[in-house]
């Protein structure tokens, strides 16, 4: 627009000057600034489309950014979803736990060993001390070994969900507990054992609820570990048997990341 009135004005003055009979070199210079103002007027005429277009651009891309960031606040509620769920769940299977311990019935004491038909100790002597069995693991443990994870105490849940398995190796809750276990260590740093874990999940627990996010935490430690091909190829893996899960949209991401320059 300032081009515009430059012309304009140039030509009123050029009007004017004929007008009222300036020289002829004026009304040369006159003409030369008016041919030059209409030619910047039809190069900015020229360059306004891809103006727009670039304008338009921008607003696009604008509107994706707008976008991405609500799609990365919605995954980052529906993992808090998830992970709240979880944790009932976990709540939920420890009440039918101590639901299933109190209906069972008691178990009968074992009849006194007499040391004589009387029944009556020799005087004198002293009772032997009774042996004092292995404290019973109790379903509960889980819950115990869960809580602890999640207030950071990952030595202690670990060694929670290790005595978990080891007496309830068939329980439901099996391949979660050896998730967890792998969690703790990954969480301790301790990535080669973590590896492991997770890859103990997929092998010994394929059908456990946590099987998907075990691959992805498996290839996760490889990359912790710096062996890159390993981690990739764990990822990609995991975005072929379960494409449309979160697990493979966290994976698609960190691929992302990896191969971006």
């Amino acid at each position: 627009m300032g081009i515009l009135r430059q012309t304009l004005a140039a030509a009123a003055v050029f009007t004017a000057i004929s007008a009222s009979g300036g020289t002829r070199e004026d009304i040369q210079r006159l003409d030369q600034q008016v041919a030059a103002l209409g030619a910047r007027l039809q190069h900015v005429e020229s360059q306004l489309p891809l103006l727009q277009k670039a304008l338009q651009d921008l607003s696009t891309r604008v509107e994706a950014l707008g976008r991405a960031s609500q799609t990365a606040d919605i995954r980052s509620d529906l993992e808090e979803i998830k992970r709240r769920l979880e944790q009932i769940q976990e709540q939920v299977s420890a009440l039918q736990s101590r639901q299933e311990l109190a209906a069972a019935p008691p178990a009968s004491a074992p009849p006194a060993i007499l040391d004589n038909p009387q029944g009556e100790a020799p005087s004198g002597a002293a009772s032997p001390p009774a042996p004092s069995p292995a404290e019973p693991v109790s379903p509960d443990l889980y819950a115990q070994a869960y809580a602890d994870y999640l207030q950071g105490k990952y030595d202690l849940a670990l060694d929670e969900f290790r005595r978990f398995l080891q007496a309830f190796p068939e329980e439901g809750r099996a391949g979660n507990a050896q998730y967890w276990i792998g969690e703790c260590l990954y969480s301790k740093r301790s990535f080669v054992e973590a590896k492991e874990a997770f890859r103990t999940v997929l092998d010994r627990y394929p059908k456990s609820p946590k099987a998907l996010a075990a691959r992805l935490k498996l290839g996760f430690s490889h990359l912790a570990l710096d062996e890159t091909a390993q981690g990739m190829t764990a990822l990609r893996l995991l975005i072929q048997s379960a494409p449309e899960s979160d697990e493979a949209a966290i994976a698609r991401e960190r691929l992302a990341r990896l191969q971006s320059p």
